[in-house]
C-alpha cells in the first residue's frame, strides 16, 4: 500500500542540521513515529514528500527554513519579570516552560538571557531558521480506521521534545 489520504503512516527518521549534525533519530529510541496522513500531524512539507512511498522505501528529505519551523525572527523575544514563573523553579538560560496563550494554546518558550528579575525568553520555535534533512524509511503503511480518522490533528511527529507540540 502507497502513503496516501485515509493512511497510516509507521516510519523511522534521522533529522539532522542542514549541515548534518544529528539532532534525534527513532532508531536510536527504537520508537518509530506512527500517523494518520493528512491529519496535520507533521510538517506539511515533510508529509507531502512521502506521498506515494511503501513499505521499506527510504527517503532524504531536505527541508528549508520556512518549510520546517519558519525563519527566526527577533519579534519573537520578549521580557518577562521573574515573579511570572513558577517560585519553586530556578530558572537558568535554556531552560524551556509552556505558557498558555489568551486563547487557550500552549505556547513553548525557551530562556535566554537572565538579568536580575527581568528574563528574556525566546517564543521562536527551538529549530526556527535552520535547514532540515529527514533521513526516512517507511516501516509500514495501512488503511486508517474510522477511528482514527475522526481523531483530532493532536500529534506532531519528529522532534516533539524540541517544543513542537
Amino acid at each position: 500500500m502507497k502513503v496516501a489520504e485515509r493512511t497510516v503512516v509507521t516510519m523511522d527518521y534521522v533529522l539532522k542540521y542542514g549541515d548534518g549534525e544529528i539532532i534525534e533519530s527513532s532508531i536510536d529510541s527504537n520508537n518509530p513515529i506512527q500517523f494518520v496522513f493528512g491529519k496535520g500531524q507533521i510538517l506539511p512539507a515533510l508529509e507531502q514528500a512521502i506521498l506515494g512511498l511503501e513499505t521499506g522505501d527510504t527517503k532524504t528529505v531536505k527541508l528549508s527554513p520556512e518549510e520546517a519551523y519558519g525563519e527566526w525572527k527577533e519579534e519573537g523575544l520578549a521580557s518577562i519579570p521573574r515573579n511570572q514563573f513558577p517560585p519553586d523553579v530556578d530558572v537558568e538560560v535554556g531552560m524551556m516552560f509552556m505558557m498558555e496563550s489568551e486563547d487557550g494554546n500552549a505556547v513553548p518558550m525557551t530562556i535566554v538571557k537572565i538579568e536580575g528579575d527581568d528574563i528574556t525568553v525566546d517564543f521562536n520555535h527551538p529549530l526556527a531558521g535552520e535547514e532540515l534533512i529527514f533521513d526516512i524509511t517507511v516501516k509500514d503503511v495501512r488503511e486508517a480506521t474510522l477511528e482514527e480518522l475522526l481523531q483530532s490533528s493532536s500529534g506532531c511527529g519528529p522532534s516533539c521534545d524540541k517544543g513542537c507540540c
